[in-house]
């Protein structure tokens, strides 16, 4: 939910951290000594496994006097506040001034930098089907200072938090551990309102997206200039990911026996870009065209079934328990 706090393309920034985080972040925070927690839910995405995963001291600043009160008696931190984050940190920036103290952190930052470089996220790169981390792989060079990311619910949603590099606050709009399924096409909508001048992309899924038919058609009718990158691999592809652990690859209700042309839909809808994708030749050039494209527009991919998402730190096991997945590779000489 911080994505953008930091600029994403700085060479210290790890990305995300928890059940679906990156492998540096992942692999940093096992040996850190001091974990700062600002404005973190703590939900149980991260908090379970920050809780046994590592041997830090928490200090805690949120504007929750209840959050705060939880966090003391669940997790003792050595320090705790409740108050704005901004002015919090502001008062211990003066402070530590006035007082001149140093943190000399230069191994530190030399360390993660080089994790960021020896772990860095991969995917299966010869497949016969389009994956999901390719294609924001590839929209991530597009994404420039003014884009706005909006998202609905499944491996697109971790996947563009994985991939996607955002440099300001408040430009990467998800419902993070919600999962609220449908949130990118309506909040795209109020973001653009909020933002006229920026450029709004909605990243969704074909489970997600069904479920937005009348905003579809309000962007569509209203000739809102609001891009959507539809990632269909014709299934919830999450939930699929989890019953092949669980149920033994039993799969109930969670693939489409018929698939719907939304591209073609989208075309009735008053798109007056509306492309599907099929094949990786067309990958590039069909993202160009969106992002060239200045009314409302719609790019469907078409993309494999059978892709997962890694890394994941399995329900009930710790950061050093993370699963990398067959295509993230250690890199010792990068």
């Amino acid at each position: 939910m911080a994505k953008g706090v930091v600029d994403e393309n700085d060479p210290t920034s790890l990305g995300l951290l928890g059940m679906f985080g990156t492998p540096s972040a992942n692999t940093i925070i096992q040996n850190n000594d001091f974990f700062f927690a600002i404005g973190v839910r703590w939900d149980d995405r991260v908090a379970e496994k920050v809780g046994f995963a590592i041997e830090a001291k928490i200090a805690y600043i949120d504007i929750n006097p209840q959050k705060v009160c939880q966090i003391k008696k669940e997790r003792d931190p050595e320090f705790s506040f409740i108050g704005d984050a901004a002015s919090a940190l502001n008062d211990l920036t003066d402070y530590a001034q006035r007082k001149d103290i140093k943190i000399t952190i230069d191994n530190w930052i030399q360390h993660a930098q080089k994790l960021k470089k020896t772990w860095p996220l991969n995917y299966c790169r010869d497949s016969k089907a389009i994956h999901q981390a390719e294609v924001l792989d590839l929209l991530s060079k597009f994404i420039k200072e003014d884009t706005l990311i909006t998202t609905g619910v499944g491996n697109h949603q971790l996947l563009a938090a994985q991939y996607l590099r955002m440099s300001r606050p408040k430009s990467f709009l998800t419902s993070g551990s919600f999962g609220t399924m449908g949130f990118g096409m309506p909040t795209a909508v109020g973001a653009f309102y909020a933002n006229p001048d920026a450029t709004v992309i909605v990243v969704d899924g074909d489970g997600s997206f069904r479920m937005n038919m009348g905003e579809m058609h309000t962007i569509g009718s209203l000739g809102l200039p609001i891009k959507i990158l539809l990632l269909n691999n014709q299934s919830d592809g999450m939930v699929r990911n989890l019953e092949d652990v669980i149920c033994d690859k039993r799969h109930s209700a969670t693939e489409r026996n018929s698939n719907v042309d939304f591209a073609e839909l989208a075309k009735h809808c008053h798109y007056e870009f509306a492309q599907r994708i099929t094949s990786r030749d067309q990958l590039h050039d069909g993202i160009t065209a969106l992002m060239n494209h200045t009314g409302p527009g719609l790019l469907e991919v078409i993309t494999d079934i059978e892709e997962v998402l890694y890394p994941v730190v399995r329900p009930g096991t710790s950061y050093k328990d993370m699963e990398l997945g067959p295509y993230i590779k250690e890199i010792p000489d990068a």
